[in-house]
């Protein structure tokens, strides 16, 4: 018998349903008096038998005298066809409730991984595998996971048509995440006993690249930066909705993530011993919780629990009028701050997205490149520059975490003591915090609200979204 799966085994495989008999297979001192296999599974797993005794025939012996009696065939492998192991690991990342756009991602990394090896059993995946889903990665065209146009396209024939297209190298990224994916999804079946070792030890993180490109735009605005942003007669005019008046002024002073400020509720604007706070945090929406088949039960999101925290709201918010719009607001009886963005619906599914950024960033981009600022400066622009004026000014990073949420390590202290005994004083840490808002104040003038300023845009409930 030559060290390949049998025809018939192989021929099977291919076919959905049906009961496959095979009697007297040898293979060297191996020996299948009778097989009856039902179900695709039960083929892969004697596809797995059959290729492990060819292994092991084709060995050396070590024994100088063989025996008179064949050797036990091996035991099945526990590993199931691949695609349905890519089924679970998304079912149990949705069950693990981690984000929409964590499992999309690496669903579409799955379906590389499957174009590559195509549905053949889990324990057969080893690192030549990973070599041709690299290549893969290098040429595919775009669209190739999502464009109807381009189902069923071959392995070949992706890559054939990538080089055509001449499409751009992935970004380093880009390659990182598609390699975390895949040490998570393998690691779990390691973890699982399905497969004895991951195929992606072999494949580590990439060195850090520390090349400067020197025409690459500074992520760091100035005061005139600044003053260019908010002028009147530029911003005014442009910040015609809601967001985008405030979501610009409160990543200013807040140094808070683009989704963090879009997704602002009423309830997350607070007065605590006589300070106003922003709240940035994930809270129950009720109509989610209520629902019985939706895994999330907020449209918010988080990154971390380090993100979670309540800052106070600066002064020159206060000054501009940011407790007024609040008011107006409340009187349109809707939950949230910017209910004109939507935080999207993933279509497959029907759970939310948790984007409300999604559009925003588009047309906050416009208006900045309508400024003359070069690409890659954006909203998160805000966060880097309150980092580094803070920095600057000697604040010692825990501090400027209180701020930004950012996580800092722990060294030398007891996780669990620290977690759950060492209780936080709220007033010690909002007096840290008040003095450090009070340390950075931009050198620019924001424009003043006017209680009413967006009536029109506030007039028609139908057009806001949960």
């Amino acid at each position: 018998m030559t060290a390949s799966p049998s025809k018939e085994i192989a021929n099977y495989i291919a076919t959905p349903f049906g009961t496959l008999h095979l009697e007297g297979i040898h293979i060297g001192r191996f020996r299948i008096d009778l097989a009856v296999i039902q179900g695709r599974e039960a083929a892969i797993n004697l596809q797995e038998c059959i290729l492990a005794a060819l292994d092991e025939t084709g060995r050396k012996r070590v024994l100088k005298h063989g025996t008179r009696y064949p050797q036990p065939l091996p035991i099945g492998a526990q590993a199931r066809p691949l695609a349905r192991e890519i089924e679970d690991h998304l079912e149990d990342m949705v069950r693990r409730r981690l984000g929409p756009k964590t499992v999309d991602a690496t669903r579409r990394t799955l379906k590389f991984l499957l174009m590559s090896c195509g549905d053949i059993s889990v324990a057969r995946i080893d690192h030549k595998h990973i070599h041709e889903m690299w290549k893969l990665l290098r040429w595919a065209p775009k669209g190739l996971t999502s464009d109807p146009l381009l189902k069923g396209i071959s392995f070949n024939e992706a890559i054939a048509l990538g080089k055509t297209q001449e499409v751009p190298p992935l970004a380093p990224t880009t390659e990182e995440r598609h390699r975390r994916f895949l040490v998570a999804f393998f690691n779990q079946l390691v973890r699982s006993r399905a497969i004895p070792s991951s195929p992606m030890a072999a494949f580590r993180k990439p060195e850090t690249d520390y090349t400067i490109d020197p025409n690459k735009p500074i992520r760091l605005f100035d005061e005139d930066d600044l003053r260019k942003i908010f002028a009147r007669e530029t911003f005014i005019p442009w910040a015609k909705k809601p967001h985008f008046w405030w979501a610009p002024m409160i990543g200013l002073f807040t140094g808070a993530r683009v989704n963090e400020v879009c997704q602002l509720k009423l309830s997350d604007i607070v007065e605590q011993k006589g300070v106003w706070c922003i709240a940035f945090q994930k809270t129950l929406d009720e109509d989610l919780a209520g629902h019985p088949r939706l895994q999330r039960q907020s449209r918010q999101s988080v990154k971390g629990k380090g993100s979670m925290r309540t800052i106070p709201i600066a002064e020159p918010l206060l000054q501009a009028g940011f407790l007024d719009f609040i008011e107006d607001m409340k009187a349109t009886g809707h939950r949230r701050l910017f209910p004109l963005l939507s935080a999207g619906t993933n279509r497959e599914t029907g759970e939310t997205n948790a984007r409300y950024s999604q559009q925003f960033i588009v047309d906050f981009g416009r208006y900045m490149k309508t400024l003359g600022f070069g690409h890659g400066v954006a909203f998160h622009t805000f966060r880097h520059t309150l980092i580094t004026e803070l920095d600057q000014m000697g604040i010692h990073d825990p501090a400027i975490a209180t701020i930004t949420g950012h996580s800092i390590e722990k060294r030398d202290r007891s996780k669990v003591m620290d977690e759950h005994y060492k209780h936080k004083k709220p007033l010690t840490a909002r007096a840290t915090q008040m003095e450090l808002m009070e340390m950075y104040r931009p050198n620019v003038e924001l424009p003043r609200y006017r209680r009413g300023q967006f009536a029109k845009w506030l007039a028609d409930y139908s057009k806001f979204y949960p």
